[in-house]
Protein backbone atom coordinates (compact mmCIF):
# COMPACT_ATOMS: atom_id res chain seq x y z
CA UNK A 1 0.00 0.00 0.00
CA UNK A 2 1.03 3.58 -1.03
CA UNK A 3 3.11 5.41 1.97
CA UNK A 4 0.49 8.05 3.76
CA UNK A 5 1.11 11.46 2.76
CA UNK A 6 -0.23 12.95 6.20
CA UNK A 7 -0.18 11.84 9.55
CA UNK A 8 -3.70 11.39 11.35
CA UNK A 9 -3.07 13.81 13.69
CA UNK A 10 -2.69 16.31 10.84
CA UNK A 11 -5.68 15.22 9.35
CA UNK A 12 -7.38 15.69 12.27
CA UNK A 13 -6.19 19.27 13.11
CA UNK A 14 -7.04 20.31 9.62
CA UNK A 15 -10.85 19.05 10.32
CA UNK A 16 -10.78 20.75 13.11
CA UNK A 17 -9.46 23.93 11.58
CA UNK A 18 -12.53 24.16 9.10
CA UNK A 19 -14.33 27.52 8.66
CA UNK A 20 -18.07 27.37 9.82
CA UNK A 21 -19.50 27.43 6.47
CA UNK A 22 -18.34 23.95 5.60
CA UNK A 23 -20.11 22.42 8.92
CA UNK A 24 -23.52 22.31 6.08
CA UNK A 25 -22.22 19.40 4.55
CA UNK A 26 -23.25 17.32 7.60
CA UNK A 27 -26.45 15.82 7.96
CA UNK A 28 -28.87 17.97 9.62
CA UNK A 29 -31.57 17.53 12.05
CA UNK A 30 -29.67 14.23 13.43
CA UNK A 31 -31.75 13.30 16.77
CA UNK A 32 -29.58 12.04 19.80
CA UNK A 33 -31.39 8.26 20.16
CA UNK A 34 -29.65 8.17 16.18
CA UNK A 35 -26.25 9.10 17.38
CA UNK A 36 -26.28 6.93 20.28
CA UNK A 37 -26.87 4.02 17.43
CA UNK A 38 -24.40 4.78 15.31
CA UNK A 39 -22.18 4.88 18.10
CA UNK A 40 -22.94 1.00 18.70
CA UNK A 41 -22.49 0.18 15.27
CA UNK A 42 -18.40 1.38 15.85
CA UNK A 43 -17.73 0.60 18.96
CA UNK A 44 -16.08 -2.71 20.20
CA UNK A 45 -17.72 -5.28 22.16
CA UNK A 46 -15.86 -3.95 24.74
CA UNK A 47 -16.92 -0.83 24.73
CA UNK A 48 -21.21 -1.75 24.19
CA UNK A 49 -20.24 -4.15 27.28
CA UNK A 50 -19.24 -1.26 30.14
CA UNK A 51 -21.75 0.70 28.38
CA UNK A 52 -24.57 -1.47 29.47
CA UNK A 53 -22.81 -2.07 32.99
CA UNK A 54 -23.07 1.84 33.64
CA UNK A 55 -26.70 1.63 32.63
CA UNK A 56 -27.80 -1.05 35.24
CA UNK A 57 -25.48 0.33 37.95
CA UNK A 58 -27.78 2.97 40.18
CA UNK A 59 -25.72 6.60 39.69
CA UNK A 60 -24.70 6.78 43.50
CA UNK A 61 -22.66 3.07 42.71
CA UNK A 62 -21.32 5.02 39.87
CA UNK A 63 -20.07 8.38 41.79
CA UNK A 64 -18.69 5.94 44.42
CA UNK A 65 -16.61 3.90 42.20
CA UNK A 66 -15.36 6.87 39.67
CA UNK A 67 -12.16 6.86 40.98
CA UNK A 68 -11.53 3.03 40.23
CA UNK A 69 -13.77 2.70 37.19
CA UNK A 70 -13.27 5.17 33.95
CA UNK A 71 -16.26 4.33 31.25
CA UNK A 72 -15.28 6.02 27.97
CA UNK A 73 -17.37 6.95 24.99
CA UNK A 74 -15.18 7.19 22.23
CA UNK A 75 -14.71 5.38 19.48
CA UNK A 76 -11.96 3.14 18.42
CA UNK A 77 -10.63 2.84 15.01
CA UNK A 78 -11.83 -0.97 13.43
CA UNK A 79 -8.91 -3.15 14.49
CA UNK A 80 -8.55 -6.91 14.05
CA UNK A 81 -9.15 -8.56 17.54
CA UNK A 82 -7.20 -9.41 19.63
CA UNK A 83 -8.70 -12.30 21.40
CA UNK A 84 -8.71 -14.95 18.59
CA UNK A 85 -9.54 -18.58 19.31
CA UNK A 86 -7.16 -21.01 18.07
CA UNK A 87 -8.37 -24.10 15.66
CA UNK A 88 -7.49 -27.45 15.85
CA UNK A 89 -6.00 -27.80 12.95
CA UNK A 90 -5.86 -31.40 11.82
CA UNK A 91 -2.05 -33.13 11.28
CA UNK A 92 -1.10 -35.07 8.64
CA UNK A 93 -1.42 -38.16 9.33
CA UNK A 94 -5.08 -37.72 10.46
CA UNK A 95 -5.52 -36.11 6.82
CA UNK A 96 -4.00 -38.95 4.86
CA UNK A 97 -6.10 -41.65 7.39
CA UNK A 98 -9.31 -39.86 6.37
CA UNK A 99 -11.83 -42.16 5.42
CA UNK A 100 -14.59 -41.29 1.96
CA UNK A 101 -12.00 -39.47 -0.41
CA UNK A 102 -13.83 -37.61 -3.05
CA UNK A 103 -16.91 -38.56 -1.78
CA UNK A 104 -19.69 -36.20 -3.53
CA UNK A 105 -21.42 -34.61 -0.76
CA UNK A 106 -23.96 -32.65 -2.84
CA UNK A 107 -24.62 -32.89 -6.18
CA UNK A 108 -26.93 -31.31 -8.68
CA UNK A 109 -27.70 -32.28 -12.84
CA UNK A 110 -29.42 -30.56 -14.80
CA UNK A 111 -31.57 -32.33 -17.55
CA UNK A 112 -29.60 -31.02 -20.35
CA UNK A 113 -26.07 -31.00 -18.81
CA UNK A 114 -23.48 -33.06 -20.62
CA UNK A 115 -20.53 -33.32 -18.59
CA UNK A 116 -17.26 -34.39 -20.53
CA UNK A 117 -14.31 -35.30 -18.61
CA UNK A 118 -12.29 -36.33 -21.52
CA UNK A 119 -12.47 -33.15 -23.07
CA UNK A 120 -9.03 -32.99 -24.95
CA UNK A 121 -9.54 -28.92 -26.85
CA UNK A 122 -9.70 -27.27 -23.64
CA UNK A 123 -10.97 -23.60 -24.33
CA UNK A 124 -9.56 -20.79 -21.78
CA UNK A 125 -12.96 -18.51 -20.99
CA UNK A 126 -12.49 -15.20 -21.57
CA UNK A 127 -12.35 -13.34 -17.68
CA UNK A 128 -13.24 -10.39 -16.54
CA UNK A 129 -12.98 -9.23 -12.68
CA UNK A 130 -15.32 -6.52 -11.58
CA UNK A 131 -13.85 -5.66 -7.85
CA UNK A 132 -11.50 -3.27 -6.06
CA UNK A 133 -8.77 -2.86 -8.16
CA UNK A 134 -6.39 -1.11 -5.71
CA UNK A 135 -4.91 -0.15 -1.99
CA UNK A 136 -7.17 2.42 -0.60
CA UNK A 137 -6.18 4.21 2.53
CA UNK A 138 -8.39 3.46 5.21
CA UNK A 139 -9.39 4.41 9.48
CA UNK A 140 -9.87 7.72 7.99
CA UNK A 141 -13.43 8.65 8.05
CA UNK A 142 -15.13 10.20 10.86
CA UNK A 143 -18.24 9.57 12.19
CA UNK A 144 -20.49 12.05 9.83
CA UNK A 145 -19.02 10.57 6.49
CA UNK A 146 -19.96 7.28 7.28
CA UNK A 147 -23.64 8.31 8.51
CA UNK A 148 -23.63 10.22 5.11
CA UNK A 149 -22.94 6.82 3.58
CA UNK A 150 -25.67 5.30 5.47
CA UNK A 151 -28.17 8.00 4.92
CA UNK A 152 -27.49 7.82 1.41
CA UNK A 153 -28.50 4.26 1.46
CA UNK A 154 -31.65 4.68 3.12
CA UNK A 155 -32.55 7.63 0.24
CA UNK A 156 -31.71 5.15 -2.70
CA UNK A 157 -34.66 2.59 -1.50
CA UNK A 158 -36.76 5.47 -0.54
CA UNK A 159 -36.82 6.07 -4.40
CA UNK A 160 -36.84 2.54 -5.39
CA UNK A 161 -39.90 2.05 -3.34
CA UNK A 162 -41.74 5.28 -4.67
CA UNK A 163 -41.21 3.69 -8.13
CA UNK A 164 -42.30 0.59 -7.01
CA UNK A 165 -45.62 1.37 -5.16
CA UNK A 166 -46.23 3.93 -7.99
CA UNK A 167 -46.31 1.05 -10.80
CA UNK A 168 -48.40 -1.06 -9.00
CA UNK A 169 -51.09 1.06 -8.51
CA UNK A 170 -53.56 1.09 -11.47
CA UNK A 171 -54.20 4.64 -11.21
CA UNK A 172 -50.78 6.30 -10.86
CA UNK A 173 -51.33 8.20 -7.00
CA UNK A 174 -49.23 10.86 -5.71
CA UNK A 175 -48.32 8.00 -2.78
CA UNK A 176 -45.66 9.49 -0.39
CA UNK A 177 -43.24 8.76 1.98
CA UNK A 178 -44.53 10.27 5.79
CA UNK A 179 -41.49 11.28 8.11
CA UNK A 180 -40.70 8.58 10.78
CA UNK A 181 -41.42 10.24 14.12
CA UNK A 182 -44.05 12.43 13.14
CA UNK A 183 -47.53 11.00 14.31
CA UNK A 184 -50.90 11.49 12.11
CA UNK A 185 -53.70 9.52 12.63
CA UNK A 186 -53.87 7.74 9.06
CA UNK A 187 -52.38 5.12 7.67
CA UNK A 188 -49.09 5.83 6.22
CA UNK A 189 -45.94 4.42 4.10
CA UNK A 190 -42.56 4.58 6.06
CA UNK A 191 -38.97 4.11 4.58
CA UNK A 192 -36.19 2.87 7.27
CA UNK A 193 -33.43 0.41 8.39
CA UNK A 194 -34.28 -1.97 10.95
CA UNK A 195 -32.45 -1.34 14.14
CA UNK A 196 -32.06 -2.77 17.62
CA UNK A 197 -33.04 0.18 19.89
CA UNK A 198 -30.60 -1.35 22.67
CA UNK A 199 -27.01 -2.86 22.98
CA UNK A 200 -28.61 -6.14 22.72
CA UNK A 201 -29.89 -8.13 19.96
CA UNK A 202 -32.14 -7.75 17.90
CA UNK A 203 -35.64 -9.64 18.83
CA UNK A 204 -39.70 -8.86 18.77
CA UNK A 205 -40.07 -6.07 21.47
CA UNK A 206 -36.80 -4.57 20.76
CA UNK A 207 -36.89 -3.34 16.52
CA UNK A 208 -36.71 0.24 15.96
CA UNK A 209 -37.02 1.75 12.26
CA UNK A 210 -34.76 4.11 11.67
CA UNK A 211 -35.22 7.47 9.15
CA UNK A 212 -33.68 9.36 6.30
CA UNK A 213 -32.03 12.92 6.92
CA UNK A 214 -33.78 13.57 3.75
CA UNK A 215 -37.02 12.62 4.94
CA UNK A 216 -37.10 12.38 8.30
CA UNK A 217 -34.57 14.11 10.21
CA UNK A 218 -32.73 10.12 10.61
CA UNK A 219 -35.64 10.07 13.73
CA UNK A 220 -36.17 6.43 15.32
CA UNK A 221 -39.73 5.56 15.73
CA UNK A 222 -40.66 1.66 17.29
CA UNK A 223 -41.78 -1.01 15.45
CA UNK A 224 -44.35 -3.15 16.83
CA UNK A 225 -44.65 -5.87 14.44
CA UNK A 226 -47.43 -8.32 16.31
CA UNK A 227 -49.70 -7.74 14.04
CA UNK A 228 -47.71 -8.86 11.19
CA UNK A 229 -48.68 -12.72 10.01
CA UNK A 230 -44.78 -13.25 8.91
CA UNK A 231 -41.69 -11.24 8.88
CA UNK A 232 -37.90 -11.92 8.14
CA UNK A 233 -36.00 -8.77 9.72
CA UNK A 234 -32.17 -8.42 10.47
CA UNK A 235 -30.39 -4.95 11.57
CA UNK A 236 -29.66 -3.09 8.78
CA UNK A 237 -31.76 -4.13 6.35
CA UNK A 238 -34.46 -1.34 4.80
CA UNK A 239 -37.91 -1.47 4.33
CA UNK A 240 -41.12 -0.27 3.59
CA UNK A 241 -43.81 -0.45 5.97
CA UNK A 242 -47.29 0.71 5.75
CA UNK A 243 -49.48 1.14 9.62
CA UNK A 244 -50.70 3.46 11.77
CA UNK A 245 -49.24 5.62 14.42
CA UNK A 246 -50.18 4.49 18.20
CA UNK A 247 -50.92 6.44 21.56
CA UNK A 248 -47.55 4.78 23.07
CA UNK A 249 -45.37 6.48 20.48
CA UNK A 250 -44.72 3.01 18.72
CA UNK A 251 -45.10 2.62 14.61
CA UNK A 252 -47.96 0.03 14.29
CA UNK A 253 -47.21 -1.94 11.45
CA UNK A 254 -49.59 -3.64 9.31
CA UNK A 255 -47.42 -4.74 6.31
CA UNK A 256 -44.05 -4.95 6.08
CA UNK A 257 -42.36 -4.89 2.11
CA UNK A 258 -39.24 -5.81 1.21
CA UNK A 259 -37.69 -3.96 -1.87
CA UNK A 260 -37.77 -5.85 -5.25
CA UNK A 261 -34.94 -8.40 -6.76
CA UNK A 262 -33.02 -6.63 -8.95
CA UNK A 263 -32.72 -7.97 -12.59
CA UNK A 264 -29.88 -9.58 -15.24
CA UNK A 265 -27.94 -7.08 -16.36
CA UNK A 266 -27.82 -8.66 -20.22
CA UNK A 267 -28.81 -11.62 -21.87
CA UNK A 268 -26.37 -14.52 -22.04
CA UNK A 269 -25.79 -17.30 -23.87
CA UNK A 270 -23.02 -19.62 -23.59
CA UNK A 271 -20.93 -20.43 -26.51
CA UNK A 272 -18.85 -23.43 -25.30
CA UNK A 273 -18.50 -25.37 -22.29
CA UNK A 274 -17.22 -23.92 -19.15
CA UNK A 275 -15.59 -26.16 -16.44
CA UNK A 276 -13.57 -24.80 -13.50
CA UNK A 277 -13.03 -25.56 -9.75
CA UNK A 278 -13.42 -23.94 -6.75
CA UNK A 279 -12.34 -24.36 -2.75
CA UNK A 280 -11.97 -22.15 0.12
CA UNK A 281 -9.12 -22.15 2.61
CA UNK A 282 -7.72 -22.86 5.29
CA UNK A 283 -5.34 -24.44 2.82
CA UNK A 284 -2.70 -25.31 5.80
CA UNK A 285 -2.65 -28.76 7.85
CA UNK A 286 -0.68 -28.39 11.18
CA UNK A 287 2.87 -27.68 11.58
CA UNK A 288 2.32 -25.61 8.29
CA UNK A 289 1.82 -29.03 5.60
CA UNK A 290 0.97 -28.14 2.28
CA UNK A 291 -0.13 -32.06 1.66
CA UNK A 292 -3.98 -30.89 1.19
CA UNK A 293 -3.65 -28.30 -0.81
CA UNK A 294 -1.00 -30.10 -3.36
CA UNK A 295 -3.85 -32.80 -3.59
CA UNK A 296 -6.11 -30.05 -4.38
CA UNK A 297 -4.11 -28.66 -7.00
CA UNK A 298 -3.20 -32.56 -8.45
CA UNK A 299 -7.42 -33.27 -8.62
CA UNK A 300 -7.50 -30.19 -10.56
CA UNK A 301 -4.43 -31.21 -13.23
CA UNK A 302 -5.38 -34.41 -13.37
CA UNK A 303 -8.77 -33.61 -14.66
CA UNK A 304 -8.43 -32.15 -18.28
CA UNK A 305 -11.87 -30.65 -18.15
CA UNK A 306 -11.00 -28.00 -15.43
CA UNK A 307 -10.69 -24.57 -17.51
CA UNK A 308 -10.20 -22.56 -14.59
CA UNK A 309 -8.99 -22.44 -10.30
CA UNK A 310 -10.59 -20.62 -8.01
CA UNK A 311 -9.55 -19.92 -4.58
CA UNK A 312 -10.61 -17.92 -1.72
CA UNK A 313 -8.81 -17.12 1.55
CA UNK A 314 -8.30 -17.31 3.58
CA UNK A 315 -4.30 -18.98 2.65
CA UNK A 316 -2.61 -17.87 5.85
CA UNK A 317 -5.57 -18.21 8.49
CA UNK A 318 -5.05 -16.16 11.82
CA UNK A 319 -7.23 -18.46 13.35
CA UNK A 320 -4.41 -21.40 12.76
CA UNK A 321 -2.59 -22.51 16.14
CA UNK A 322 0.45 -23.05 13.41
CA UNK A 323 0.49 -19.49 12.36
CA UNK A 324 0.10 -18.17 15.50
CA UNK A 325 3.04 -19.72 16.59
CA UNK A 326 4.84 -19.25 13.42
CA UNK A 327 8.60 -18.45 14.12
CA UNK A 328 10.73 -20.13 11.34
CA UNK A 329 9.82 -18.20 8.40
CA UNK A 330 7.24 -15.12 7.74
CA UNK A 331 3.73 -14.99 7.07
CA UNK A 332 4.68 -13.47 3.09
CA UNK A 333 7.11 -16.18 2.91
CA UNK A 334 4.58 -19.16 3.51
CA UNK A 335 2.12 -17.32 1.42
CA UNK A 336 5.03 -17.10 -1.51
CA UNK A 337 5.15 -21.15 -1.09
CA UNK A 338 1.18 -21.05 -1.67
CA UNK A 339 1.70 -18.90 -5.07
CA UNK A 340 4.86 -21.36 -6.18
CA UNK A 341 2.74 -24.51 -6.10
CA UNK A 342 -0.08 -23.01 -7.98
CA UNK A 343 2.23 -21.71 -11.26
CA UNK A 344 3.78 -25.34 -11.24
CA UNK A 345 0.23 -26.20 -12.11
CA UNK A 346 -0.45 -23.89 -15.21
CA UNK A 347 -4.09 -23.42 -14.79
CA UNK A 348 -5.87 -20.02 -14.93
CA UNK A 349 -6.14 -19.72 -11.33
CA UNK A 350 -8.03 -16.93 -9.48
CA UNK A 351 -6.79 -15.50 -5.60
CA UNK A 352 -9.41 -14.02 -3.52
CA UNK A 353 -8.47 -12.92 -0.12
CA UNK A 354 -10.48 -12.84 2.80
CA UNK A 355 -10.62 -10.90 6.22
CA UNK A 356 -8.81 -13.80 8.01
CA UNK A 357 -5.95 -13.71 5.83
CA UNK A 358 -3.47 -12.49 8.53
CA UNK A 359 -0.76 -11.16 5.74
CA UNK A 360 -3.05 -8.89 4.36
CA UNK A 361 -5.36 -5.84 4.98
CA UNK A 362 -8.72 -6.81 6.90
CA UNK A 363 -10.73 -4.03 6.22
CA UNK A 364 -13.42 -4.67 4.06
CA UNK A 365 -14.00 -4.45 0.84
CA UNK A 366 -10.60 -6.21 0.73
CA UNK A 367 -8.11 -5.19 -2.20
CA UNK A 368 -6.09 -7.60 -4.19
CA UNK A 369 -3.04 -9.32 -3.19
CA UNK A 370 0.18 -6.62 -4.28
CA UNK A 371 2.06 -9.18 -6.11
CA UNK A 372 4.60 -8.16 -9.11
CA UNK A 373 3.75 -11.11 -11.76
CA UNK A 374 4.86 -10.74 -15.09
CA UNK A 375 1.88 -10.40 -18.56
CA UNK A 376 1.87 -13.97 -19.18
CA UNK A 377 1.14 -14.91 -15.88
CA UNK A 378 -1.66 -17.41 -15.23
CA UNK A 379 -2.79 -16.29 -11.89
CA UNK A 380 -5.67 -13.81 -11.52
CA UNK A 381 -5.97 -11.69 -7.79
CA UNK A 382 -9.02 -9.93 -7.62
CA UNK A 383 -10.85 -8.12 -4.00
CA UNK A 384 -13.13 -9.62 -1.95
CA UNK A 385 -15.92 -9.82 -2.87
CA UNK A 386 -15.82 -9.77 -6.54
CA UNK A 387 -17.87 -10.59 -9.65
CA UNK A 388 -16.69 -12.35 -11.85
CA UNK A 389 -17.51 -13.07 -15.59
CA UNK A 390 -16.55 -15.93 -17.89
CA UNK A 391 -17.63 -16.30 -21.03
CA UNK A 392 -20.63 -14.11 -19.94
CA UNK A 393 -21.29 -16.04 -17.17
CA UNK A 394 -22.11 -13.66 -14.25
CA UNK A 395 -20.45 -14.94 -10.93
CA UNK A 396 -20.73 -13.22 -7.71
CA UNK A 397 -18.15 -14.53 -5.09
CA UNK A 398 -17.58 -13.58 -1.55
CA UNK A 399 -15.15 -15.67 0.80
CA UNK A 400 -16.77 -13.67 3.96
CA UNK A 401 -19.07 -15.61 6.12
CA UNK A 402 -22.20 -13.37 5.75
CA UNK A 403 -24.56 -16.27 5.57
CA UNK A 404 -23.34 -17.13 9.15
CA UNK A 405 -23.39 -13.62 10.56
CA UNK A 406 -27.15 -13.22 9.03
CA UNK A 407 -28.38 -16.38 10.28
CA UNK A 408 -27.16 -15.28 13.81
CA UNK A 409 -28.88 -11.78 13.89
CA UNK A 410 -32.10 -12.11 11.48
CA UNK A 411 -35.44 -12.75 13.57
CA UNK A 412 -38.37 -14.45 11.71
CA UNK A 413 -41.54 -15.16 11.95
CA UNK A 414 -44.02 -17.89 10.15
CA UNK A 415 -41.82 -18.22 7.00
CA UNK A 416 -42.23 -21.19 4.23
CA UNK A 417 -39.30 -20.14 2.37
CA UNK A 418 -36.13 -22.50 3.60
CA UNK A 419 -33.49 -20.43 5.98
CA UNK A 420 -31.28 -20.09 3.31
CA UNK A 421 -32.49 -19.49 -0.07
CA UNK A 422 -34.20 -16.66 2.62
CA UNK A 423 -30.66 -15.03 3.63
CA UNK A 424 -29.52 -15.09 0.14
CA UNK A 425 -32.15 -13.66 -1.13
CA UNK A 426 -31.44 -10.81 1.28
CA UNK A 427 -28.45 -9.59 -0.27
CA UNK A 428 -30.05 -9.43 -3.38
CA UNK A 429 -32.90 -7.39 -2.03
CA UNK A 430 -30.84 -5.45 0.07
CA UNK A 431 -27.89 -4.82 -3.20
CA UNK A 432 -25.41 -5.52 -0.97
CA UNK A 433 -22.17 -8.39 -0.30
CA UNK A 434 -22.88 -7.65 3.32
CA UNK A 435 -25.72 -5.67 4.42
CA UNK A 436 -25.91 -6.53 8.44
CA UNK A 437 -25.43 -2.94 10.04
CA UNK A 438 -23.63 -3.09 12.68
CA UNK A 439 -21.18 -6.20 11.37
CA UNK A 440 -19.68 -9.19 13.14
CA UNK A 441 -17.22 -8.21 15.47
CA UNK A 442 -14.63 -10.00 13.11
CA UNK A 443 -15.69 -7.52 10.64
CA UNK A 444 -14.40 -3.78 9.74
CA UNK A 445 -16.33 -1.75 7.39
CA UNK A 446 -15.59 0.63 5.40
CA UNK A 447 -18.34 2.06 4.17
CA UNK A 448 -17.50 4.82 1.60
CA UNK A 449 -15.78 1.75 0.08
CA UNK A 450 -18.22 -0.99 0.42
CA UNK A 451 -20.70 1.03 -1.33
CA UNK A 452 -19.42 0.72 -4.31
CA UNK A 453 -17.34 -2.46 -4.35
CA UNK A 454 -19.41 -4.20 -1.85
CA UNK A 455 -22.95 -3.41 -4.13
CA UNK A 456 -24.49 -5.91 -6.08
CA UNK A 457 -26.30 -3.56 -8.70
CA UNK A 458 -27.38 -6.95 -10.89
CA UNK A 459 -28.84 -10.81 -10.88
CA UNK A 460 -25.86 -13.01 -10.99
CA UNK A 461 -25.83 -16.17 -12.65
CA UNK A 462 -23.90 -18.18 -10.11
CA UNK A 463 -23.41 -16.83 -6.06
CA UNK A 464 -20.91 -18.67 -4.40
CA UNK A 465 -19.69 -18.42 -0.61
CA UNK A 466 -17.68 -20.18 1.72
CA UNK A 467 -19.25 -20.50 4.37
CA UNK A 468 -18.84 -22.78 7.93
CA UNK A 469 -22.37 -23.78 7.67
CA UNK A 470 -23.38 -27.24 5.97
CA UNK A 471 -22.26 -27.10 1.85
CA UNK A 472 -25.26 -26.61 -0.17
CA UNK A 473 -26.80 -25.92 -3.78
CA UNK A 474 -29.73 -23.62 -3.84
CA UNK A 475 -32.09 -21.82 -6.58
CA UNK A 476 -33.33 -18.85 -5.71
CA UNK A 477 -35.78 -17.18 -8.41
CA UNK A 478 -33.01 -17.23 -11.13
CA UNK A 479 -29.55 -17.64 -9.07
CA UNK A 480 -27.85 -20.69 -8.44
CA UNK A 481 -26.29 -20.42 -4.54
CA UNK A 482 -23.55 -22.65 -3.70
CA UNK A 483 -21.78 -22.70 -0.45
CA UNK A 484 -18.29 -24.35 -1.28
CA UNK A 485 -17.45 -24.93 2.20
CA UNK A 486 -13.75 -25.24 3.23
CA UNK A 487 -11.03 -27.18 1.88
CA UNK A 488 -9.67 -28.21 5.99
CA UNK A 489 -12.53 -28.13 8.30
CA UNK A 490 -11.40 -27.93 11.90
CA UNK A 491 -11.25 -31.05 14.44
CA UNK A 492 -13.46 -29.39 16.38
CA UNK A 493 -16.01 -28.50 13.77
CA UNK A 494 -19.53 -29.16 14.84
CA UNK A 495 -20.46 -29.24 11.15
CA UNK A 496 -18.45 -32.06 9.60
CA UNK A 497 -16.47 -34.43 11.81
CA UNK A 498 -13.91 -35.49 9.36
CA UNK A 499 -10.12 -34.35 8.68
CA UNK A 500 -10.92 -32.87 5.38
CA UNK A 501 -13.56 -30.73 4.30
CA UNK A 502 -14.86 -29.67 0.46
CA UNK A 503 -14.44 -28.03 -2.86
CA UNK A 504 -16.57 -27.77 -5.31
CA UNK A 505 -16.63 -28.63 -9.60
CA UNK A 506 -18.87 -26.60 -11.77
CA UNK A 507 -19.83 -27.42 -15.75
CA UNK A 508 -21.95 -25.70 -17.97
CA UNK A 509 -22.82 -26.61 -20.95
CA UNK A 510 -23.21 -24.58 -23.79
CA UNK A 511 -26.63 -22.88 -24.45
CA UNK A 512 -28.69 -21.93 -27.30
CA UNK A 513 -31.06 -19.76 -24.61
CA UNK A 514 -30.62 -16.89 -22.43
CA UNK A 515 -29.60 -18.79 -18.82
CA UNK A 516 -30.97 -15.51 -17.53
CA UNK A 517 -34.15 -17.75 -17.22
CA UNK A 518 -33.29 -19.89 -14.14
CA UNK A 519 -34.81 -22.96 -16.22
CA UNK A 520 -32.08 -22.93 -18.80
CA UNK A 521 -29.16 -21.94 -16.02
CA UNK A 522 -30.72 -25.41 -13.52
CA UNK A 523 -31.34 -27.74 -16.62
CA UNK A 524 -27.47 -26.57 -18.18
CA UNK A 525 -25.46 -27.27 -14.66
CA UNK A 526 -23.52 -30.01 -13.19
CA UNK A 527 -22.34 -29.35 -9.76
CA UNK A 528 -20.34 -31.52 -7.43
CA UNK A 529 -19.81 -30.70 -3.72
CA UNK A 530 -16.62 -33.12 -3.19
CA UNK A 531 -14.90 -34.09 -0.67
CA UNK A 532 -11.08 -33.80 -0.67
Amino acid sequence: MEDFDMDADDIIEQENNKSPQKKSLQPTGIAMDALTGLLDSYSTTEMKNSRRLAASIPLQQQQSHSSSVKLTATINTPARSTTISQASTPNVATFHARSNKAEIIVEHIGNQSTNKNTNQTKKIPIIQLKSLVKPYKYMYQTMYKRANVLNKQIEEFEDLFLNMINNKENEKSNIILYPIGNPVQDEVYLVGRIVCDSAGQLNSQSTALEGSSRTSKCNRVRLDVSSLPNYSLFPGQIVLVSGIYTNDGCFHAKQLIDPPLISHEIETKITHDLTFMIAAGPFLLANGNLSAFDELLRRAEDDSSIQTLILLGPFIDERSSYIQNLQDKTYEQLFNEIIEKIKSVRIKTILIPSLRDIHHDSIYPLCPFSINENKDSTILYGGEPSLLSMDGLQCAITSTDILCHLSSEEISLNQTTERMCRLIRHLFQQHSFYPLIPPNESVSIEYEQAIEYAKIDSLPHLFITSSDLRPFIKFIDSVCAINIGRLIKNQDSTMINNASGTYAKIFLSKTDDDISNGTILNDHLHIQILRL
